[in-house]
């Protein structure tokens, strides 16, 4: 895909006015899952990927466990070296803590675990991890390093990860449509997503009874937020929306990339 956008005039004129309001550049794709019709606006420009990286790990995770090679009860130990800052609670517990495979992952998508994230790397390796994505079609996807660990000359542009809206698209499709694993696996994945805690971005302004399973990221500079939104009637919309290179550092609800994107999202969707 190398079109800039292929929004109608309306919408076009829409996502400008919220994208100057942020101060930053909007990047998206969207798809209705029922119809395929999708809309892009630079939905291959390279994005920070912040903690959004953490979907591929999880698809990666699921599909290990599915292929065998790993199970969901497999105890991860934490150490006092593995303890990193940011989002999550596992730096507040004790080291020699136990957690499941399946726990860790739960903590990494719907809080944010950076230290269990850096759990999970250490125990499944990037190579592996950037070999998945690039065996289900996201070749630019790529984990560089751990949580907070020192950049290399390759991460230094995008920090933890990088990716496209159109790859992240990608990736929600094959969840959607049982293309990760089967069904089952894609079911898990779901629920998981389904508990996510941080719910300013896409599901911001939505009416309450539409369900929303996803996962944000956030750094000083970006916000962003990938995931599924299915309305009570059964509809099904996958959203890859980020705002990147954001003027105004503030970690607050109110963040402007943050309600850019909860804007984007109630305009992208059906009234």
């Amino acid at each position: 895909m190398s079109l800039d956008h292929n929004l109608n005039a309306d919408l076009l004129s829409d996502v400008e006015a919220i994208e100057r309001d942020a101060g930053g550049t909007l990047c998206f794709a969207m798809q209705d899952l029922q119809t395929g019709e999708t809309w892009r606006y630079r939905a291959d420009h390279k994005c920070r990927t912040a903690s959004t990286i953490k979907f591929p790990i999880l698809v990666h995770v699921a599909l290990e466990v599915f292929e065998g090679s790993l199970t969901w009860e497999e105890p991860l130990i934490l150490t006092e070296e593995e303890k990193v800052g940011g989002s999550g609670i596992l730096t507040q517990l004790s080291p020699g803590l136990a957690c499941s495979l399946r726990d860790i992952c739960v903590m990494m998508t719907i809080i944010s675990d950076n230290t269990g994230t850096n759990m999970l790397i250490e125990r499944l390796g990037v190579a592996p991890i950037n070999a998945r994505m690039q065996s289900l079609g996201l070749p630019v996807t790529t984990v560089f390093r751990k949580s907070f660990h020192p950049d290399t000359p390759e991460s230094a542009p995008y920090g933890w990860g990088v990716t496209t809206p159109e790859e992240m698209l990608r990736l929600l499709t094959l969840l959607a449509a049982d293309q990760i694993g089967d069904a089952s696996v894609c079911a898990n994945l779901i629920q998981i997503m389904e508990a996510q805690f941080y719910r300013d971005c896409i599901p911001r302004y939505l009416p309450a009874d539409w369900k929303y399973a996803g996962k944000t990221g956030a750094l000083n500079a970006c916000r962003n937020d990938v995931g599924l939104v299915t309305l009570p009637d059964g509809r099904r919309f996958a959203l890859s929306l980020f705002c990147q290179d954001l003027t105004i550092e503030q970690w607050t609800a109110d963040n402007p990339g943050m309600i850019a994107l909860a804007r984007l999202a109630r305009r992208l969707l059906p009234a």
